[in-house]
C-alpha cells in the first residue's frame, strides 16, 4: 500500500508539472511572444542552408604593395595555387526538385559544392548555372525520402519603405542566424568593382554579412522578398539584396538555357542633365532621353521616336540609363512592361513587349562604343604576349576615330579582363558588353607584351 501510494504522489506530480509548463507556454502566447518574426523564423529556417565550395585559386608569389614595383616583378615570380573555401548561406526555392539558390560569388569556381541543412544533413550539390552579374546562382540537390522544405516567393513590387523584414543565413554550419531591420529604399545602386555597379537593390538596415549572404530576405507574412548580398561591406549597418522578381527571372533563364539572355527594348538612351531638365520643364534631373530607337525593335513597334523623356516603367520612376538597364533585368522576354513618357510637354503611358537581345547586333555594338573587332590569339600572339593561348581575345581591327584608337590600342593587343570577369571567349565578351551597355563606364585590362593597362570606356 506505502508503494501505491507513492506511485500515486509521483503520478500526480508529473501530471501538475505538465499542466503548468502548458499554462506557461500559453501564458508566453497569450503575452505576444511569439511574434511574426517568430512564425517566420519557424516556417521559413528549416529552408534555408549552409553552403561551401572549394576552389583552386592563383594567388601572388610576390607583393611589395606597390603596382609599379608588382606589375615589374610579375614576370619573374609564378603565381601560386592554393585551395580556398568560400562560405555562405542558399534557401531551397523547390523541396521536390531540390533546387537552392545562392549568391554566385558564394560557389564562384569551387569544384566540390557541399550542402548542409538546418537538420544537419549534408549533399553534394550540382551547379545548375550562375549568373555574375546579378550575382545569383542555382544548385541542385537529390533530396532522399520526403520532399526538402522550401520557402514561398513573393513579389517585390509590393515592398513599401519601413517595411519590416528579417535576414535569415545559414553561416559555418552554427543552425541559423537571425537579423530584422526594415526597407530602407528601393532600387538603391551600389559600386561591385572597377566601373561595374549592381542597381535595383533592395536596402535595409538588417544586417547582412558574408555568413548570411545568399540567403533569404523575408516579410512578415513568410514570403521571400529578395536574396542576401553581401557586395558592399564598407557600409556599416547596411545591408543589400536582390529583388526576388529578379531572382525568379534569372533562375528561369539559368534553368533553361545556363545563363542570363539580357532584355531589350531597343531603345539608345542618355541621362538627363540638370540642364536638359531645364528643357523639358522637368524639377529635377531624373528619367532617359531617347536618342534613338532601333528599326523594328519592341519600342519601335510601339511607336517610342527620339526625344521622347521615359519617365517611369511599371509605374517606378527612373534615375537614369543605368537604373533602367537594371530593371529591364528583372523583366522577362515576353513581359510586357509600361512606360510614362514626357514629349512636347505632353505626358502618356505606352505599353512594350519585351524580347531578348539579338545577340547579332552585339558585334556592331562593340564596334560602335569602343571602335573594336576581337578574335582569338594567335600563337604568335600568345608567344609574344608570354600567355597561354586561350586565355585571351586579340585586337584584329581598330576603327579610325574611336574611342580605342585614342586610347592608343593597336591590333595584336590583347583583351584581358572585363571588369573583374576573365576574357576568353567572344561570345561570352559580346554577352558581357550588352549587359553593360547602359552603365555610365566599363573597364577592360589589355596587355601588350608584359604592360598590362585597364581603360575605361565611357558610354
Amino acid at each position: 500500500m506505502r508503494q501505491f501510494h507513492r506511485l500515486l504522489f509521483i503520478f500526480t506530480c508529473l501530471v501538475l508539472f505538465v499542466l503548468a509548463a502548458n499554462m506557461g507556454t500559453v501564458r508566453a502566447q497569450s503575452m505576444g511572444r511569439v511574434t511574426p518574426v517568430v512564425s517566420v523564423v519557424r516556417s521559413a529556417g528549416p529552408a534555408v542552408v549552409n553552403i561551401s565550395s572549394t576552389a583552386r585559386v592563383r594567388v601572388r608569389s610576390f607583393s611589395s604593395g606597390d603596382d609599379m614595383l608588382d606589375r615589374f616583378f610579375r614576370e619573374f615570380f609564378q603565381p601560386l595555387e592554393r585551395e580556398q573555401t568560400n562560405l555562405g548561406s542558399g534557401v531551397i526555392i523547390d523541396g521536390k526538385k531540390g533546387l537552392i539558390v545562392t549568391n554566385s560569388h558564394v560557389v564562384d569556381g569551387g569544384s566540390d559544392i557541399q550542402v548542409q541543412l538546418a537538420d544537419r544533413r549534408v549533399f553534394k550539390a550540382k551547379l545548375l548555372g550562375a549568373d555574375p552579374t546579378s550575382d545569383l546562382a542555382v544548385l541542385k540537390i537529390t533530396p532522399r525520402g520526403s520532399p526538402l522544405p522550401q520557402v514561398r516567393l513573393g513579389d517585390s513590387r509590393s515592398l513599401m519603405i519601413g517595411e519590416s523584414l528579417i535576414a535569415i543565413g545559414n553561416p559555418f554550419g552554427l543552425q541559423h542566424t537571425v537579423t530584422t531591420g526594415v526597407v530602407s529604399a528601393l532600387n538603391r545602386r551600389v559600386p561591385t568593382g572597377p566601373g561595374e555597379w549592381m542597381g535595383g537593390l533592395i536596402q535595409t538596415d538588417a544586417s547582412i554579412n558574408p555568413g548570411n549572404s545568399g540567403g533569404p530576405l523575408l516579410n512578415l507574412d513568410g514570403e521571400v522578398m529578395g536574396i542576401n548580398t553581401a557586395i558592399f561591406q564598407r557600409a556599416q549597418g547596411i545591408g543589400f539584396a536582390i529583388p526576388v522578381n529578379r531572382v525568379s527571372r534569372v533562375v528561369s533563364d539559368l534553368l533553361a538555357h545556363g545563363k542570363v539572355s539580357p532584355t531589350w527594348l531597343g531603345l539608345d538612351l542618355q541621362d538627363i542633365t540638370p540642364r536638359l531638365a531645364g528643357h523639358f520643364g522637368l524639377e529635377a534631373p531624373s528619367g532617359v532621353v531617347v536618342v534613338r530607337v532601333i528599326e523594328n525593335s519592341p519600342a519601335a513597334q510601339a511607336g517610342l521616336r527620339r526625344g521622347m523623356v521615359v519617365l517611369a516603367l511599371d509605374e517606378v520612376s527612373l534615375e537614369d540609363t543605368a537604373d533602367y538597364q537594371s530593371r529591364l533585368g528583372s523583366v522577362a522576354p515576353d513581359q510586357k512592361v509600361k512606360l510614362w513618357l514626357l514629349e512636347r510637354g505632353k505626358r502618356s503611358t505606352v505599353v512594350v513587349t519585351a524580347r531578348r537581345y539579338p545577340m547579332e547586333r552585339a558585334k556592331e555594338l562593340v564596334w560602335q562604343r569602343l571602335g573594336l573587332e576581337l578574335g582569338p590569339m594567335d600563337p604568335l600572339a600568345a608567344q609574344r604576349n608570354r600567355v597561354t593561348q586561350g586565355q585571351a581575345l586579340m585586337v584584329t581591327q581598330v576603327r579610325s576615330g574611336s574611342k580605342a584608337q585614342r586610347a592608343g590600342l593597336q591590333p595584336g593587343d590583347l583583351v584581358r579582363r572585363m571588369g573583374r570577369e576573365p576574357v576568353t571567349d567572344r561570345d561570352e565578351f559580346y554577352l558581357d558588353m550588352v549587359r553593360s551597355r547602359h552603365q555610365p563606364k566599363v573597364a577592360i585590362l589589355f596587355q601588350r607584351g608584359r604592360a598590362q593597362q585597364v581603360i575605361t570606356f565611357g558610354r
